[in-house]
């Protein structure tokens, strides 16, 4: 049996994610594998009473879980040099999702090497569902947000191999002129140049659009682009909320250079401000 990985903290946030990977599991009918993550990076004293005391937690949410919800629940005790090696550890080949909660703040060092959300999604292959609103249903309407490029293209591929995405009805917006892609600071263009120059991207920009839609085999799904001078995350937020989306769909994955470090910063900037949930594939 296929089994969605969720991790948890036991906390309130992780309690979010707890209800929509049980919503995706029961719709599926898909396991569920509770996964605690300890950082080795402590005394071993420690580590030793916060496994005995997350497997006892763990152990009881998973005869609730399959008790009252009817889901095959395993669990999962992992430790490694951070939370987020920690939690790879568990994810296989046959695993259909990652559910995290929703993004939280951490130490300095966080702001050098990422939180651990960020660090889960950079080194994963699998889906990475980030639970920030409370459920109150499945998915209706999905954002996704493409650079157009063939990496963008093979992830969005995926999506409908994911089990949020059954059922769904789905925009894909391609922004051109943000801060981030600008190569020409805005208040060094006068309005007129700056328009011109927007209007014949935007152009161009559909028609690729079109093109990258039929080949990715995304199906039926309405198209967006948008042409703006303000930061991606601030755009891809507002049309999400223009459009009912209550799922935003991104494609950052590993690379290099300045492109790969804007997809990152702007996914980091979803990761704390959205309002609705984030699925990374």
């Amino acid at each position: 049996m296929r089994r969605i990985v969720l991790a948890t903290d036991l906390s309130d946030r992780a309690e979010r994610a707890q209800r929509m990977a049980l919503l995706l599991a029961r719709e599926h009918r898909y396991g569920l594998k509770l996964v605690y993550a300890i950082d080795t990076d402590q005394p071993t004293a420690m580590i030793d009473a916060q496994r005995d005391t997350a497997n006892f937690m763990l152990q009881r949410l998973a005869t609730t879980i399959e008790t009252v919800d009817d889901v095959a629940c395993s669990v999962a005790v992992v430790s490694g040099r951070g939370p987020d090696e920690a939690i790879r550890s568990a994810v296989d080949d046959t695993t259909p999702l990652i559910v995290l909660g929703s993004h939280r703040k951490r130490q300095l060092r966080d702001l050098f090497l990422g939180g651990t959300s960020e660090r889960i999604i950079a080194h994963t292959d699998c889906p990475v569902l980030v639970v920030r609103a409370a459920p109150v249903e499945r998915y209706r309407r999905l954002l996704l947000a493409t650079d157009l490029s063939e990496g963008s293209m093979a992830r969005a591929r995926a999506l409908g191999a994911t089990p949020v995405s059954v059922g769904t009805s789905t925009t894909v917006v391609h922004l051109v002129g943000t801060q981030e892609q600008s190569a020409v600071p805005a208040g060094r263009m006068t309005d007129d140049a700056r328009d011109r120059l927007l209007a014949h991207d935007q152009a161009v920009a559909r028609e690729r659009l079109e093109g990258f839609v039929r080949n990715a085999d995304l199906g039926a799904v309405g198209i967006r682009v948008e042409a703006d001078t303000r930061p991606t995350a601030t755009v891809l937020m507002e049309i999400a909320a223009h459009e009912g989306a209550d799922l935003i769909v991104l494609t950052p994955r590993q690379g290099e250079g300045l492109d790969h470090f804007l997809r990152y910063r702007t996914t980091t900037r979803l990761l704390n401000a959205s309002p609705v949930d984030l699925l990374i594939l």
